[in-house]
């Protein structure tokens, strides 16, 4: 249950941020105004049912205990369940006053509440639990911090945390993060090298592994006018997560430059 357990908390975070001041009406997307994918959605909503069902048979079988309420509270999270994920979270902090991960997941319920100045209070309670663990834990929370900070156009703040993240355990997670700091500042090319490095760490989840791999062909794409690269790279989001639309639709549009450009 304890390997379980560490999958589900650090498989997804996410982030919405406008990035219409890079690429315009992108190509492989209908729509005029495009935001970073909210990574939630790139859950199978089947499967959450079928895993919420389980965690609630287990918890009637054996009572509320801090684990199964937060693994609960997590699957509610990701359904987008807001209230019902929030009463998990704080029962499972009565039960468990220092947990981090049931700390940490009532942080991103307020930031998603767009309760911003207490989901900061939370995330710093969170990273008081956190410098008791290992470095990776403290990571995790100043990449939350830093998206939340960009939430706020509170750039200088954002950066700090990114890179504090960066040393504490250089994961792509945070690279990704660091890449929106650098587009909300305009230096194109700084994030596409940011993007570069970070698709060659390791990940905690697949989400913004496949993001990363998503938004680095939109920049060949777009910025670089290079459709073989973005193909390349968003074959690998591909192999990620097969059935996502929005890359399905990328590679089309990439395939079909490609072929016109006789490349």
């Amino acid at each position: 249950m304890g390997q379980k357990n560490s999958k589900l908390r650090i498989r997804f975070h996410w982030i919405l941020i406008p990035i219409l001041i890079f690429f315009g009406t992108v190509n492989c997307n209908k729509k005029e105004t495009i935001s970073i994918l909210e990574m939630r959605d790139l859950t199978e909503k089947d499967n959450l049912v079928e895993a919420l069902q389980k965690a609630e048979d287990t918890l009637k079988k054996k009572g509320n205990t801090g684990e199964l309420l937060y693994i609960r509270g997590w699957i509610r999270y990701l359904q987008k369940n807001q209230k019902a994920a929030m009463r998990d979270f704080k029962l499972c902090l009565q039960l468990s006053p220092n947990s981090f991960d049931c700390k940490r997941g009532l942080g991103l319920v307020h930031e998603a509440d767009k309760n911003y100045e207490e989901a900061e209070k939370t995330f710093r309670e969170a990273l008081v639990i956190a410098k008791e663990k290992e470095s990776d834990s403290e990571a995790i929370i100043h990449e939350n911090l830093g998206s939340l900070y960009l939430r706020q156009n509170r750039r200088k703040e954002s950066l700090n945390e990114f890179q504090t993240s960066i040393t504490l355990s250089d994961k792509g997670d945070a690279y990704y993060g660091f890449t929106l700091y650098l587009m909300m500042e305009g230096n194109t090319e700084g994030a596409i090298a940011s993007l570069e490095k970070g698709v060659t760490k390791t990940f905690r989840g697949r989400a913004l592994q496949s993001e990363s791999h998503f938004l680095l062909s939109k920049f060949y794409f777009e910025k670089r006018k290079d459709p073989i690269k973005a193909e390349a790279e968003i074959i690998k989001a591909i192999r990620i997560f097969p059935l996502h639309k929005e890359y399905i639709e990328a590679l089309q549009t990439y395939s079909r430059e490609r072929i016109k450009s006789n490349l």
